[in-house]
């Protein structure tokens, strides 16, 4: 009975040391992920790139904590990071248009901007996160880049959803895509990236 209940003992101490950092990195707002550098390094570690809560904000400098220590990468700095389950992207772009139809231009003299990463494929659907000063919460736009072009266009507009009139001259080349979206076929940005990505496969 002593041996059991010290092996019991053993057991909840090694989950007290094992698990206890790793409670203590999440609420720290710290994640697992990596970094990739502009020498093309891959470290990983955890990372963190918000201050989560009632007034959330995104931070301008990635923090990285790794084997060699603490770390703060600027958009700059990196081609791409992952942070938990998502995935980030660095582009350097220019703007160009009102905000409701904005257009970004990939450009050598833009500013460097993290880009979550939701699909990847001949289109690639990204988000363009934001601070929403009105409701204090982390926001983001919807943008659309086809592979070798270098232009990303803003796939919806708020509360009034996709903007089906642009997405239908965007894809052109593809005409049952353009009826689809006119023809409210396919109502999420989701659906109409993996539509276009099937085609471009078995074309």
């Amino acid at each position: 009975m002593k041996k059991a209940f010290r092996s019991y003992r053993f057991i909840i101490l090694i989950f007290i040391l094992v698990g206890w950092p790793q409670e203590n990195i999440s609420q720290n707002g710290f994640q697992e992920g990596y970094v990739v550098t502009k020498t093309n390094d891959t470290l990983y570690g955890v990372v963190r790139d918000r201050k989560l809560g009632a007034f959330a904000k995104l931070y301008k400098k990635i923090k990285f904590k790794g084997k060699k220590g603490k770390t703060k990468y600027a958009a700059k700095d990196l081609f791409a990071y992952k942070n938990g389950d998502v995935t980030f992207e660095i582009m350097k772009i220019t703007r160009t248009g009102q905000f409701f139809n904005q257009q970004l231009q990939l450009s050598d003299s833009g500013d460097y901007e993290f880009f979550k990463v939701i699909h990847k494929g001949n289109l690639s659907y990204y988000m363009l996160e934001f601070e929403d000063a009105d409701s204090g919460h982390i926001d983001g736009n919807a943008y659309f880049k086809k592979e070798n072009e270098d232009v990303l266009i803003r796939v919806n507009q708020g509360v009034f959803g996709l903007k089906r009139k642009k997405l239908a001259r965007y894809f052109s080349d593809y005409p049952e895509l353009s009826q689809r979206i006119l023809n409210k076929q396919l109502n999420s940005p989701l659906e109409i990236v993996r539509f276009y990505n099937t085609w471009k496969i078995n074309n």
